[in-house]
């Protein structure tokens, strides 16, 4: 039974449990830590899927695995993440466009 007397914020910070969250490749399909993770966001004006690297872009975002990222394509799941508003993927070098 847990001691009432001690809260939450008096334990000792090596005690503390945190959520690591946990997000899943667009490309594997693996479940991974969010943070080992690339965050992808869909630019509204062009429908450009482009990478989120500071993860402030606004709307719903996905992730793919930093490995994963050249063989990323704009498919199903792709569109699913994105609501069907993606358009084109520029996550590389070389814009990727519906096949």
């Amino acid at each position: 039974m847990p001691n009432p007397t001690r809260s939450r914020k008096d334990r000792p910070p090596e005690v503390k449990r945190g959520h690591i969250p946990v997000r899943t490749c667009l490309v594997c399909m693996r479940k991974r830590p969010k943070g080992e993770l690339a965050r992808l966001g869909l630019d509204a004006h062009s429908g450009r899927v482009v990478e989120d690297t500071r993860a402030t872009m606004p709307g719903r975002g996905a992730y793919a695995c930093r490995e994963c990222l050249p063989r990323l394509r704009l498919d199903r799941r792709m569109q699913r993440a994105f609501r069907n508003r993606a358009k084109q993927v520029c996550v590389t070098d070389v814009p990727i466009l519906e096949q």
